[in-house]
This record gives structure tokens, C-alpha cells and sequence, in this order.
């Protein structure tokens, strides 16, 4: 991450000559200069280009305006206001929050002005970095392993061999070095929720609106169960989707529990409609509970939301109506929903508690948000025993998680924080809508 924007529009001498000094300065410190032609180009380069680091602006051509649309985009994007002695800084406390630096044009100071600049750069990365992502970067930036496990030593055993050689060198070091023992007491214990990994948890709670979080590495088909196993007990009734996952399939396999199956709707086209509202009404699951040999009344449920044909509930009404203590929304296919107001109310974790349940929202990260495949998440809202509720997550959790995949998951929730993360979910829903305009038209045409 080495990219300087500058919007050299400087028009006098006196200015552009101290930038034209602070462009070598930068150079020396391996910084990539680029000049974006107006504040519309310089706008779209944020938006695309990732690496971006720093912007660079005269105050009295740009002034505070700009700053309030690049942090629209990023609001932790570090912005360089140069100004002159007679400008007018016409900021409040609440402006400074931007992450706003005022330099005066001035001769001689390029090399000073570049080293704070590289300084803050710095600070920018360390502030996007979530902490166990941090934390794995650092320990593998000081050359560090472990000797127990695993048994190929950061890379080293993989290159005794030609085909290891060849596995080594398409992966590369870094893929190797961060494949770490459990064992490794500074970043804390996936198991034991300790550490970085506590931290991690913690940070990925407050980016899904979830009171509690965890990372799930074996994917939803486990997040399920691990949820499952601690609120469905045995001898216990559940109400399940019958269109459900096949890891509640296994579940129940798993468990001795009783379901009742909610009953979609299907039309003719095969199409699932999901399942009708008096599906959750408490006369409905009375009637039920009463057919169904051996059943009591439900301490769970499990909801597939979206269906697996892209339908979404309104999950305010099901938590308001559904007679039942534990409310798990299976949202494998759906991760993105907290972060776009479209989807205010047909998630498991928007809104506030539900005084005297328990929301559970489980989320394959790797599918639709940016992670590696087996990345997963649960999501809780309401109080749990959670010395109970990690014997279920370690029973279906290795002792020997790859870190590589803990990071992507954490990484992800990083990408989702704040105004960049709106907006790549609004980008994607725009290109979706745009793609089906075009179908639409080449419909037309055929």
C-alpha cells in the first residue's frame, strides 16, 4: 500500500514548487505518485483502486468539501491540506475528525513533510488491520515459529523436495510462515476465545450489530451443528425449515430430537415461496405439536434466509411472533445483509434484542463476502451459557485451526466496517440491477 494521490492545481510557483520537492521526497521512500486530473477522477480512483494511501490537496482550491467526499468513500483515508499563511481554515473540532493534516507551501521542508507522511501512512494500515490479523502479520514479519507443529516449519520442510519445491514456491513464504501452531501463546487460543482471537471476536460483533461472535473454520454445514447441539437438547422438540441445509439434516441425525417442519410454499415452476406467516403463529405450532407423536412444545427453530431461491423473510415479524426461545436464521448465502439499509429487517442480527430470546445468525463468510473457502460465522443476540456454548463449539472445532483462514475471516468483517463496506454492497447491488436491465434489453432484441 504505497499510492499518493496529489491534484497538483496549484497555478503559481510559490505552491508548486514545494510539491514538486515533496514528489522526490516521496519516491525516495517508495511511495507511487499519481495525479489525478479533478476531483470527479480523483473520486473514481478511490473507489478502484484500493492501495491509496494519502491524498494530497491544495485547501483553497479543494477546502473541506473534498474532504467530506473521500471520507464518504473512506473515512480513515489520510488527507494532506496544504495551505499558505493568509488561507482561511475555516474547521470545526467535529471537521478535525476527518483525518485531515494541514502543511504551509514552504521550500526545504519535503524531506520533513514525507517522513510524517510515510509516519501516518503507517498509522493508517495499523488502524484499517484488525487485531489478530495484526497480530499474525507481526509474528511472521519477525521471523518466528514454532517447534512443535506443524511439521513443515514455516516452508522449510517442503523445500528438502522437488515437489515440494514447486508446492513452496506457488503458495510462497508468507502462505507458510502464518500455518502456526496453536501453541503460539501471543495470539491467543481460537478454542479458549483468548488473545488476538478474543479481540478478533469482539471486533467482528460490532461490525454485524451481534452481541457475541464466533469463527467457525470447517464452514456453515458446522456453524449449524455447533448452534444446533446447544439449544436443541435431547428428548427436545425443534421447528425446522423444511427446506433446509442437509448439516440440520445431520443434526438431527446427530441428536435425539423431534422435528416439526415448517412447510413452504411451491410454485409450478418449482420455485420455492418460502413459508407462509401463519406458519409461525402459535395456533399453527399448537396443532402441530399435537400431531406430531412424542412432540412438546419447541425450544428451537431454524429459518433458511434467505431460500435457497433468493428470498428474504421479514425477520422483525418472525422474532416478534415465533412463540419460541432460540431463533436460529441460517443466512449461509447471505452475509452482506447488515450492511445496506434494502435489507433493514430481513436479517437475523438488525434491530435490537428481543427481551427473553435468543437470535442466532449463521453466515458462510466465504461464500459472498471476501474470505477463504471453509470461513463461517456465528452471530448471537441475547443471553447464553457460553461456558455451555463453547463445549458445543469445540466439539465440532479443531485443535489445530489454519490461521490463514481465521485472518480472511476476521479481514473480511474489516472490509465490511464502516462507509467503505456500504459501499461495496451497494456497488455490487447496482451492478446486479444493471445486469438485469441488460438482459432485459438483449430480451428485446432476440
Amino acid at each position: 500500500m504505497n499510492v499518493i494521490a496529489i491534484m497538483n492545481h496549484m497555478g503559481v510557483y510559490f505552491k508548486e514548487e514545494p510539491i514538486r520537492e515533496l514528489h522526490r521526497a516521496l519516491e525516495g521512500l517508495n511511495f507511487r505518485i499519481v495525479y489525478p486530473n479533478d476531483r470527479e477522477d480523483l473520486l473514481k480512483l478511490i473507489e478502484n483502486n484500493s492501495r491509496l494511501c494519502g491524498v494530497i490537496f491544495d485547501w483553497d482550491k479543494y477546502n473541506l468539501e473534498l474532504c467530506e467526499e473521500i471520507s464518504k468513500l473512506n473515512e480513515y483515508m489520510p488527507l494532506y491540506a496544504f495551505a499558505n499563511s493568509y488561507s482561511t481554515l475555516d474547521v470545526s473540532l467535529n471537521d478535525l475528525r476527518m483525518q485531515v493534516r494541514f502543511f504551509e507551501y514552504a521550500l526545504g521542508a519535503a524531506a520533513d513533510i514525507a517522513a510524517k507522511i510515510r509516519q501516518n501512512t503507517d498509522e493508517y494500515i495499523d488502524n484499517i488491520l484488525p487485531p489478530l490479523t495484526k497480530a499474525l502479520f507481526k509474528y511472521v514479519r519477525e521471523g518466528k515459529y514454532t517447534f512443535c507443529t506443524p511439521g513443515h516449519m514455516g516452508g522449510t520442510a517442503f523445500q528438502k523436495s522437488p515437489v515440494g519445491s514447486i508446492f513452496y514456491d506457488f503458495f510462497g513464504p508468507n502462505t507458510m510462515k502464518s500455518d502456526i501452531s496453536i501453541s503460539v501463546s501471543e495470539l491467543g487460543s481460537l478454542l479458549d476465545h483468548s488473545g488476538p482471537h478474543k479481540e478478533a471476536e469482539e471486533y467482528i460483533a460490532r461490525v454485524f450489530n451481534a452481541e457475541r461472535s464466533y469463527m467457525v473454520t470447517n464452514g456453515t454445514s458446522t456453524a449449524n451443528k455447533i448452534v444446533g447441539m446447544y439449544s436443541a437438547p435431547a428428548g427436545s422438540t425443534v421447528l425446522i425449515d423444511r427446506n433446509c441445509h442437509k448439516s440440520l439434516t445431520h443434526l438431527m441425525m446427530m441428536s435425539d430430537i423431534t422435528p416439526i417442519y415448517f412447510r413452504p410454499t411451491r410454485n409450478a415452476y418449482g420455485i420455492l415461496g418460502g413459508i407462509p406467516q401463519s406458519e409461525f403463529q402459535h395456533a399453527t405450532i399448537a396443532k402441530r405439536v399435537k400431531e406430531t407423536p412424542n412432540a412438546t412444545w419447541p425450544v428451537h427453530a431454524v429459518i433458511t434466509n434467505s431460500t435457497y431461491d433468493g428470498l428474504l423473510y421479514n425477520t422483525d415479524y418472525i422474532k416478534k411472533t415465533l412463540d419460541v426461545k432460540s431463533i436460529h436464521f441460517d443466512s449461509a448465502w447471505v452475509p452482506y445483509t447488515n450492511f445496506s439499509p434494502i435489507y433493514q429487517g430481513k436479517c437475523g442480527m438488525s434491530g435490537d434484542r428481543v427481551e427473553g430470546k435468543i437470535i442466532y445468525e449463521t453466515q458462510s463468510t466465504h461464500k459472498l463476502l471476501a474470505a477463504f473457502s471453509q470461513a463461517s460465522m456465528i452471530h448471537v443476540k441475547g443471553d447464553i451459557n457460553e461456558e455451555t456454548f463453547n463445549e458445543a463449539y469445540m466439539m465440532h472445532t479443531t485443535t489445530s485451526p489454519h490461521y490463514g483462514i481465521v485472518a480472511s475471516t476476521e479481514t473480511a468483517a474489516a472490509m465490511m466496517k464502516g462507509n467503505a463496506g456500504k459501499r461495496l454492497i451497494n456497488g455490487s447491488i447496482e451492478r446486479a440491477i444493471k445486469f438485469r436491465k441488460e438482459i432485459k434489453r438483449l430480451k428485446k432484441r432476440i
